[in-house]
């Protein structure tokens, strides 16, 4: 059975922070939502490492938001509905693309410049997109967002940054969420974060696989706390991995943008042919799934490590000028990108499911939100659309604060937190690096890109025998990640076995085929007695 908090504690002895809202997690989603809510009260932004690690600064691509005179919101919806593969909440849709361009000019004024053609906005195109409307900052959007955002947290009042601290539970009392449990690392010591409004913005769980583009801190920690919690979790079978990852045998993958082929960047076979055309109609530019699988396929009958990537035709000047950091990166591997082609490979990308909320953010715990990559609204359905995240993270953050700011006070007695947790066992021959390391490789291998009935079933018993890692119970920052890991990698596991069919970023090849009767999503929860139940939701909203 899994414990409700994964240490014990006496919350009356701990050292105890209050503020109004207590916001975790310090990407784009929670630094935006920290500065809107800052003008209702004391905000408190915790941090697992620094503010600048985080995956909003490895986003490339850019902000997709209708800018264009030959745009419209009804396009960017339909295409947003299209990736989803049937599945989306129309209304979270409709929400995301209507007040999108608002929230985009927001960080205009803020200070982030996006590139421009003489007067017009550089607009640029990815996949499943029907129009140009991805904003951009060269290919470090993500990263000159993610600066202008930490520079306004900073100098804003009445908003504290906690950086280097990580959430180990959300506290609650009676039904509602007031606040959370924090190891400080550098004291050794637990700590309470208490709050009448918390919002989670932990970002998603790619570093569950053994090959990703995330930042080091996306291990699923807000999905499994928050279960541990009592909150819904949902469509955790759908997750997106990015094709075109450059490949080398070592060192961390390195993300090339989607913004390459939509300018025209070519996937080309062993024999520099190009395949995507005998895939999907929009050749390079088809949905992410379609484009990954097809390079597995195509590794796989040529018996190659690497699909590659051919930017030669775009001409030197424009590939430097367009993408310098992608350029520059890979001069440190001795490849010229203006002569060479890229080895590319895919890699896990983004969390499709979450924490299940509303379009207001709310869960079904009283008190907590959930937005970013973290929550799961519908707005994505099996599969996002490319660059709606970070719009994704403006958007419904505003609305958190829109909908927080019409709740009450609260009376919290401390001593009334009901405290659950494993007894501490023997925790010899436990050797946290070690499985986790196994625990992505088999996540990789079992329940990525293409699976099946026996992958996921072997995955699963791989992450049921490492139970007897529950009663590890220490202060390590890297025992309480891994635990989270593996409820997370169970969660995800368990979600893709039951669904029998294939659907946007899920992909069973004994069940290849989309089935009707399967247009919905499945919801995890923990009971009162601490049992997993597990519900089904059409697409009925």
């Amino acid at each position: 059975m899994l414990p409700r908090y994964l240490v014990n504690f006496n919350l009356s002895e701990l050292e105890t922070q209050t503020s109004d809202f207590l916001i975790i997690g310090g990407g784009v989603a929670g630094l935006f939502t920290a500065l809107k809510a800052a003008s209702l009260g004391e905000v408190t932004v915790i941090t697992k490492l620094s503010l600048e690690e985080c995956n909003t600064s490895y986003a490339q691509g850019g902000i997709a938001s209708v800018m264009g005179e030959d745009d419209s919101t009804i396009l960017h919806m339909e295409d947003t509905l299209e990736a989803g593969a049937g599945i989306c909440n129309q209304r979270a849709v409709q929400i995301l693309v209507e007040e999108g361009p608002a929230r985009v000019r927001e960080l205009m004024e803020m200070g982030v410049e996006f590139d421009r053609t003489n007067q017009h906005y550089a607009l640029g195109r990815e996949g499943a997109h029907s129009r140009d409307r991805v904003l951009h900052v060269g290919d470090c959007t993500g990263r000159a967002i993610q600066k202008v955002l930490m520079d306004s947290v900073k100098s804003c009042d009445h908003l504290n940054i906690k950086e280097n601290l990580y959430v180990i539970d959300l506290l609650t009392d009676r039904g509602r969420c007031v606040g959370a449990l924090v190891f400080n690392p550098e004291k050794e010591r637990i700590e309470a974060y208490l709050s009448k409004t918390v919002v989670m913005a932990t970002g998603g769980m790619g570093n569950l696989f053994e090959r990703n583009t995330n930042s080091d801190v996306a291990t699923g920690d807000g999905t499994a706390m928050a279960y541990r919690a009592g909150a819904e979790v949902m469509d955790l079978e759908f997750f997106q991995f990015h094709p075109t990852v450059f490949y080398t045998p070592e060192g961390k993958a390195f993300l090339i943008s989607e913004a390459v082929r939509g300018a025209g960047g070519i996937l080309r076979n062993e024999e520099e042919e190009q395949f995507m055309i005998q895939y999907h109609p929009l050749a390079d530019l088809g949905p992410r799934d379609v484009v990954t699988r097809a390079m597995v396929s195509v590794m796989r009958k040529t018996k190659t490590k690497s699909i590659y990537l051919d930017l030669r035709h775009m001409g030197e000047d424009y590939i430097k000028r367009r993408f310098p950091n992608i350029y520059c990166t890979l001069k440190d591997y001795n490849i010229d990108i203006t002569k060479d082609l890229i080895p590319v490979v895919p890699a896990a990308h983004y969390t499709m499911g979450g924490v299940k909320t509303d379009v207001n953010g709310e869960t079904n715990i009283k008190g907590l939100f959930v937005t970013g990559e973290a929550a799961c609204n519908g707005v994505n359905g099996a599969n996002r659309l490319a660059s709606n995240s970070l719009l994704e993270g403006l958007v419904f953050g505003d609305r958190v604060v829109r909908k927080a700011k019409s709740e009450t006070g609260f009376s919290f007695n401390s001593s009334s937190v009901k405290i659950q947790a494993w007894e501490a066992g023997d925790s010899a021959g436990i050797e946290i690096s070690g499985t986790r390391d196994m625990l992505r490789k088999v996540m990789f291998g079992r329940v990525g890109i293409i699976r099946s009935y026996e992958s996921l079933d072997a995955a699963l018993q791989f992450i049921n025998q490492q139970e007897p890692l529950f009663r590890h119970n220490v202060l390590q920052k890297e025992s309480f990640e891994l635990k989270n890991m593996l409820i997370a990698a169970e969660l995800m596991a368990k979600a893709a076995l039951m669904r029998k069919e294939s659907r946007g970023g899920h992909f069973r090849q004994d069940f290849p085929a989309q089935n009707n009767k399967w247009r919905g999503h499945l919801v995890f929860s923990l009971s009162k007695e601490r049992k997993e139940e597990v519900n089904w939701i059409g697409t009925m909203w």
